[in-house]
C-alpha cells in the first residue's frame, strides 16, 4: 500500500508539502531501486480497488521510464529496460495490455501510451512478437468498447514515434492496417471506436506505403474513409478529412482515379459544412493538393524541366488537380472567407483563416487563373456597408492572391482596389482595419513594382493612422512599413536619399512613442522596435539626424532598464523586463551598425552599459545572445580599438564558450570570428585560450551538434584575418576538418541530412578561409592540397551542395584560388581531372546562380586553363 499512498499524495494531495514530498520519493525509488519501483507501479495500475487517478499516474509513471524526447535519454531508458529481467518485463507487458479493456477508459488510455513506449523500444528489436497479433484480436467487433478504442488509441501512439524506415516496424503494418480498417469501416456502431481508428490510420499512413502501392488495398482504404467523410457525425468527418489530407501529402501520385470518382464532391461538400472542424479539414484537403503541386513544381525547376516536359519520375508529374478543380474550388473558398470570429480579440483558428491560407496556396499554385473570379468578389463585397464580413473577406481576398500572379496581370487591378482598400483603414470595425493592414504589407512585400510612385504618400498616410490605432493594426502596419522599406530602400545607406527619407520625421516619432508602451500587446511594441530598426538599417545619409535622435533615446532607455533590474520583485516583472531589454539591444546594434565610425566617442559608455547587463545576468538567460550581437556590433565599428575592452570582457566570453548547454554559445563563437576580423593580430595575445576551448568544444562527445560547424566555419574566419600567424594552428585544424569532412547521415531523416550538409559546407568555409589567409604560404598549405581535392570533388558530385549558389561559389573560387597559389604547375595533374571542367561548366551556367557565383566559376575557369597550359 505504500506505493500506492505515495502515488496519492503525489496526485491529490492539496498540501503541497505533501506533494513535493511524494514526487522525491517517486524519482529517488526510480533512480536507485528501478527494477522494484517498476514492479510496484505494475502492481498499481493493475490493482482495480485503487483510485482513477492512482492508476493513470502508475500507468503514466512507467510510460516516462521508458521514453524521451531527448535522443540520448531515450536510449539509456531503452537499454535500462532490456537490462531488467525477463519475467518483470513480461509482467509489465501483460499489466499494459490487460488495462487496456479495463472499465475505466481513462485508465486503458493511460495504458495505451505504456503499450505504445514498450512497443517502441522493443518491436524495432523484432521483439514482443504477439503485440500486433492481441492488438487485432481486440478490435474485433464483438469486443467491448472500452478495449477497442483503447487498442486503436495505441496503434496510434505506437505509429506517431515509430520510424517508419525500420524495417521491423514496417514487417508490422497488415497487422496495425487489418487492426485499423476493423474500426474505420462503417459497420462499427461505437462513434468512439471508429474516431480512435482514424486517428490511428492518420498516424499510421507512413508505415503503410507497401500496402498503398498496391491497387486493392488502397481501393479498399479510400473506399472506408471516404465512406467516413459522409458519417452521422462530425467528429468522425473531420477526423476522415484529415486522414484524406495526409493521404494526398504522403500518395499525391496515386490520387488521379480518386479525384476524379469521389474527392472532388466529397471536398467541396465538407467545405460547405455548418460545423467549423468539419469545413476546416476539408479546406485543409485543398491547401494540401496545392503544397503538393507547388513541391512537384519546384523539384522540376531545380532540374530545370519546363511545364510541358514530361519525365519518367512519379515525384515530378503534377495532375494540376487544383487547377481542374478551381471553378468548384475557388467559389466555395471566397465564401468562407466571410465565416470570422466574431469577437476581434479571438485568435483561434477559423474556416476563414484556414480558407484564406488555401487561397494564398492557390494562387502560388494556379498563378494568373485565380486573379479575375476573386477581382469580381472584391468589388462586389469592399463596399458593402450592410456588412462588415463582406467588407474584411474581400480585403482578406485581395491580399490572398498577390504571390505569383504576373505583375502584369496586377498592375491593372492593384490600383482599382488600392484606393477602397485605403478607404477602410478608418473603418468602425476592428476586423476589418486589421486585415486592411496586412493587406498593405502584402502588396509591399510582393508587388511594391506593380504600385505607382505616386501613391506611395497616400499608403503611408494610411499606415500611420494604422500605427496609433488598435495594437492588432498597428503590428500589422509595422510589418507594412518594414516591407516598404526592404523592397524600395535596400541600398539606402550608400545613397545621399531615398525615396522613404521624407517621411522619416514623420513616421519615426510615431513609432518611438509606440516603442514607449508599458506593455507589448499582440507584439505590439516589439513590432514598432522592429520598425525602427528597419527605418534606421535602411536611412539614407540625409536621414542620419534622424537615427541620432533615434541612438540617443535608445541608449537613455537601456540605460534605465539597468537601473530598474534591481527592483524586480518577481519572475513575470523580470521576464517582461528582459523582453523589453532584447527589443532596445536589437534597435541599438542597428544604431551602432549604420553609425559605424561615429560610434567611436560613445564606445566606453556602450561597453559600460554592455558589461554591467552581462554582470547582473542568470546563467542561460535569453538576453546574453543580444548583448553579445550587440558588442560584436561595437567591434566592427571601432575595429582595432576594441583591444581596450577585451580584458574586462574575456572573462564573459569564456565562460559563454565553455558553456556549451546555452544557445549564447553559438553567439560566441560567432563573436569570435567577429574578433578576429575587427583585431586582426591583436587577437594573437588571447588566441591560445579561446582556440583551447573551441577544440575542446568539438572533442566533446556531449556537445550540441549544431555547435560543430558554428565552430568550423569559425577557424577559417580566424585564419583568413591574422594570416601567416595562423601556422601554429594549421595542421590540427587541418585535421579536424578532414575528419568532418568525411562524416556521413546517421539516418536519412531530414535533420541528419541537413546536419551532415552544414558540417561540410563549414569545412568548406574553413578551406577558404585558411586558403585566404595563407596564400602567401603555399609550403604551408601543400601537404592537405590533396584531401582538399578529394572533399571537393566529393562537393561536385553531391547533388544537394552542387545546386546550392553559396557553396559552389566557395568551391570554384577555391578551386581558382589554389591554382593561382601555384603557378608553376605543381597541381596541373589534379586540374586535368574532368570532374573539375564540369563543375566549373555547370556553376557558370546556371542560371538561377547569382553573378557573383558565375563570376567566381569564369575565375576558376580562367586558372585552370593556366594549369592545364603549363
Amino acid at each position: 500500500m505504500e506505493m500506492l499512498q505515495i502515488l496519492e499524495n503525489a496526485i491529490l494531495n492539496p498540501d503541497p508539502n505533501k506533494r513535493t514530498e511524494a514526487e522525491l520519493k517517486l524519482a529517488e525509488a526510480s533512480n536507485n531501486h528501478f527494477p522494484e519501483y517498476m514492479n510496484l507501479l505494475a502492481d498499481a495500475v493493475a490493482n482495480q480497488d485503487a483510485k482513477r487517478e492512482v492508476r493513470m499516474l502508475a500507468a503514466i509513471g512507467l510510460k516516462n521510464q521508458l521514453t524521451s524526447k531527448e535522443d540520448k535519454n531515450r536510449i539509456a531508458q531503452a537499454q535500462r529496460w532490456a537490462a531488467l529481467n525477463t519475467e518483470l518485463k513480461q509482467k509489465i507487458k501483460d499489466i499494459s495490455l490487460k488495462t487496456l479493456g479495463d472499465s475505466d477508459d481513462k485508465v486503458g488510455a493511460s495504458s495505451a501510451q505504456l503499450v505504445a513506449a514498450i512497443a517502441n523500444i522493443e518491436l524495432p528489436k523484432s521483439e514482443w512478437p504477439d503485440l500486433i497479433p492481441i492488438i487485432i484480436e481486440n478490435t474485433k467487433p464483438e469486443n467491448s468498447v472500452n478495449l477497442k478504442k483503447t487498442s486503436h488509441t495505441a496503434i496510434g501512439y505506437i505509429c506517431e514515434n515509430a520510424d517508419p524506415n525500420n524495417p521491423a516496424i514496417i514487417a508490422q503494418a497488415n497487422g496495425i492496417l487489418i487492426a485499423i480498417i476493423q474500426g474505420v469501416q462503417s459497420s462499427e456502431t461505437s462513434k468512439e471506436v471508429s474516431l480512435a481508428a482514424l486517428n490511428a490510420l492518420f498516424s499510421s499512413l507512413d508505415f503503410i506505403k507497401h500496402n498503398f502501392e498496391k491497387e486493392g488495398e488502397r481501393n479498399y482504404i479510400m473506399q472506408v474513409v471516404c465512406e467516413a467523410t459522409q458519417a452521422d457525425d462530425n467528429e468522425l468527418q473531420a477526423s476522415a478529412f484529415g486522414c484524406l489530407a495526409r493521404i494526398m501529402s504522403l500518395y499525391y501520385r496515386y490520387m488521379s482515379l480518386y479525384m476524379e470518382k469521389a474527392l472532388y464532391g466529397l471536398t467541396v461538400s465538407g467545405m460547405q459544412s455548418d460545423d467549423e472542424k468539419v469545413a476546416c479539414m476539408a479546406v485543409e484537403f485543398w491547401s494540401t493538393v496545392c503544397e503538393e503541386e507547388l513541391e512537384v513544381a519546384y523539384r522540376r525547376e531545380d532540374l530545370g524541366l519546363g511545364a510541358a516536359q514530361t519525365d519518367s519520375r512519379p515525384d515530378l508529374v503534377s495532375y494540376n488537380f487544383a487547377l481542374v478543380a478551381i471553378q468548384d474550388v475557388l467559389p466555395t473558398l471566397l465564401t468562407l472567407l466571410t465565416r470570422q470570429n466574431e469577437d476581434p480579440e479571438d485568435d483561434d483558428w477559423s474556416v476563414a483563416m484556414a480558407a484564406g491560407a488555401c487561397l494564398q496556396l492557390f494562387a502560388q499554385n494556379v498563378g494568373n487563373y485565380i486573379v479575375e473570379p476573386t477581382v469580381h468578389f472584391v468589388a462586389a463585397n469592399i463596399a458593402d456597408a450592410n456588412s462588415w464580413r463582406n467588407r474584411e473577406a474581400a480585403v482578406m481576398a485581395f491580399g490572398s492572391i498577390l504571390e505569383n500572379p504576373d505583375i502584369d496581370n496586377l498592375k491593372d487591378v492593384i490600383p482599382q482596389a488600392l484606393q477602397p482598400i485605403l478607404g477602410l483603414i478608418n473603418d468602425d470595425v476592428l476586423q476589418v482595419k486589421e486585415t486592411v493592414a496586412w493587406c498593405l504589407g502584402r502588396i509591399a512585400d510582393l508587388v511594391i513594382a506593380a504600385i505607382d510612385p505616386s501613391n506611395l504618400p497616400a499608403i503611408l498616410e494610411a499606415l500611420v493612422t494604422g500605427l496609433q490605432d488598435h495594437p492588432k493594426v498597428s503590428t500589422n502596419c509595422c510589418w507594412a512599413l518594414i516591407n516598404i522599406l526592404e523592397k524600395l530602400c535596400p541600398n539606402a545607406s550608400f545613397e545621399d536619399s531615398s525615396v522613404m527619407s521624407p517621411f522619416y520625421a514623420t513616421i519615426v516619432p510615431i513609432l518611438i512613442q509606440l516603442t514607449g508602451k508599458n506593455d507589448n500587446e499582440f507584439s505590439s511594441r516589439a513590432s514598432a522596435y522592429e520598425a525602427l530598426s528597419t527605418f534606421v538599417t535602411h536611412s539614407a545619409n540625409d536621414t542620419m539626424p534622424v537615427v541620432q535622435n533615434i541612438a540617443t533615446e535608445v541608449l537613455s532607455r537601456l540605460e534605465t532598464t539597468i537601473s530598474m533590474q534591481s527592483q524586480v520583485s518577481n519572475s513575470e516583472d523580470r521576464g517582461n523586463l528582459e523582453e523589453l531589454q532584447i527589443n532596445i539591444l536589437s534597435l541599438l546594434t542597428n544604431v551602432i551598425r549604420r553609425l559605424s565610425n561615429d560610434v567611436a566617442q560613445a564606445a566606453d559608455n556602450l561597453m559600460s552599459m554592455f558589461l554591467k547587463l552581462l554582470s547582473a545576468q542568470e546563467k542561460n538567460s535569453l538576453i546574453e545572445e543580444d548583448i553579445f550581437i550587440a558588442i560584436s556590433a561595437v567591434a566592427g565599428a571601432v575595429g582595432s580599438g576594441f583591444n581596450k575592452y577585451m580584458g574586462a570582457f574575456l572573462p564573459y566570453l569564456t565562460q559563454a564558450l565553455q558553456n556549451t548547454d546555452s544557445p549564447t554559445c553559438n553567439t560566441a563563437v560567432g563573436l569570435v570570428a567577429d574578433l578576429s576580423q575587427s583585431l586582426g593580430l591583436g587577437l594573437m595575445e588571447y588566441l591560445d585560450g579561446l582556440m583551447n576551448i573551441l577544440g575542446a568544444n568539438l572533442n566533446n562527445a556531449e556537445v550540441r551538434k549544431e555547435l560543430r560547424p558554428a565552430i568550423l566555419s569559425c577557424f577559417g574566419d580566424v585564419a583568413t584575418s591574422i594570416g601567416s600567424a595562423f601556422q601554429p594552428y594549421l595542421d590540427i585544424v587541418m585535421q579536424i576538418c578532414i575528419h568532418a569532412s568525411q562524416i556521413e547521415p546517421e539516418d536519412q531523416s531530414i535533420e541528419a541530412v541537413d546536419y551532415v550538409l552544414n558540417v561540410k559546407e563549414s569545412v568548406l568555409d574553413c578551406f577558404v578561409g585558411i586558403v585566404g589567409g595563407l596564400g602567401d604560404h603555399p609550403a604551408a598549405i601543400h601537404p592537405y592540397i590533396g584531401a582538399i581535392f578529394q572533399f571537393l570533388e566529393r562537393v561536385a558530385s553531391d547533388i544537394n551542395m552542387s545546386a546550392t549558389d553559396a557553396v559552389c561559389r566557395s568551391a570554384t573560387g577555391l578551386l581558382g584560388d589554389l591554382a593561382a597559389m601555384y603557378p608553376q604547375g605543381e597541381f596541373k595533374q589534379a586540374y586535368l581531372q574532368p570532374w573539375i571542367t564540369e563543375f566549373i561548366k555547370k556553376t557558370r551556367s546556371n542560371q538561377y546562380f547569382e553573378d557573383k557565383t558565375r563570376e567566381a566559376a569564369r575565375w576558376a575557369r580562367d586558372q585552370q586553363k593556366k594549369q592545364m597550359a603549363l
